[in-house]
């Protein structure tokens, strides 16, 4: 854990992301809060705090459209969801791994792949129907969890370090 000064507070930094336009930047913190600051001003944008969880922020990722943000706290199954743009949380995903250690958006911001102890799953988002789905979820211990190039597969490490890839099948006529 790190203890950073950013805008004149101090914060016990557990994990970080930049917004993929490089101006903003999450930090999650050992008090379950995630603060988003302007990269240029230094200066707090915005904080986030889902109120059914005080322990510390482990894992979080921006979509590649940049309007949300998926993190995880230490020893949670749950996953929070936030809209920048409205700075709140609008989904809790309950992935029934156990605890999640990693996240991932692919790049068009639809599916979220998520992996821990108890193994990997991907949420799914509908915009035509507003409405989430777990499309995949599989008992394959992960640690880290990337998209193949167009998502069209998956790639995982386990604590061990071995590498596991997934590839979707399609059809062919």
């Amino acid at each position: 854990m790190f203890l950073y000064v950013l805008a004149d507070e101090y914060l016990a930094l557990t994990c970080t992301m930049f917004h993929p336009d490089g101006h903003l930047l999450a930090c999650g913190g050992a008090d379950g809060q995630i603060k988003i600051f302007d990269v240029k001003t230094g200066q707090l944008a915005a904080t986030f705090s889902s109120p059914n969880n005080t322990t510390a922020v482990s894992s979080l990722y921006f979509s590649e459209n940049g309007t949300w943000l998926a993190s995880t706290s230490s020893s949670s199954a749950n996953i929070s969801i936030w809209d920048l743009r409205k700075t709140a949380e609008i989904r809790v995903l309950e992935t029934g791994l156990g605890h999640v250690d990693c996240l991932n958006w692919d790049y068009t911001g639809q599916f979220l792949a998520v992996g821990g102890e108890g193994g990997i799953s991907v949420q799914q988002y509908s915009k035509a129907n507003k409405e989430w789905s777990e499309p995949l979820k599989m008992a394959l211990p992960a640690t880290g969890v990337a998209w193949a190039k167009e998502a069209k597969g998956l790639v995982t490490i386990n604590a061990e370090g071995v590498l596991t890839f997934l590839t979707t099948t399609e059809s062919q006529d």
